[in-house]
């Protein structure tokens, strides 16, 4: 199953944390969607929005444990969802995606969620927070 990711996941070193495996990645985006920052925490959520474009990677081939692994990191604030990914190639990858529950949403800020500001102030102490993740399964 193919995977598309649009916040911390899309870092190699995160899916990593959690899975514990490495997956051939290819950016891509998904339309109709918007990503914007989870209130109190420094990771993103999307909802259904018309028009969106949300940016992000594809991770191809993702076996069964390591979904498994990534439903249990997403919780039960997210569903996944099956969603059409498209590269910049045009190429259409059917895909699944985690997106915010419709009971969920309020936990949304109105602030779009970016990957740099992530890198730059939050993904060292999220890694530590994972890490050992997987050592669930």
């Amino acid at each position: 199953m193919n995977l598309f990711t649009y916040g911390t996941l899309r870092i190699p070193s995160v899916m990593y944390a959690v899975t514990v495996r490495r997956f051939r990645g290819i950016d891509a985006v998904i339309k109709n969607y918007a990503r914007y920052s989870v209130k109190g925490e420094s990771y993103p959520g999307i909802i259904p929005i018309t028009n969106a474009v949300t940016d992000g990677v594809v991770y191809l081939d993702v076996d069964e444990l390591s979904l498994k692994r990534l439903d249990e990191f997403e919780g039960d604030l997210y569903h996944r969802t099956a969603i059409p990914a498209e590269t910049r190639k045009g190429e259409i990858y059917d895909a699944e995606t985690y997106v915010i529950k419709p009971e969920y949403q309020a936990c949304l800020t109105s602030k779009e969620w970016h990957l740099n500001e992530f890198f730059q102030n939050h993904l060292e102490s999220f890694l530590k927070t994972y890490s050992g993740f997987q050592k669930k399964f």
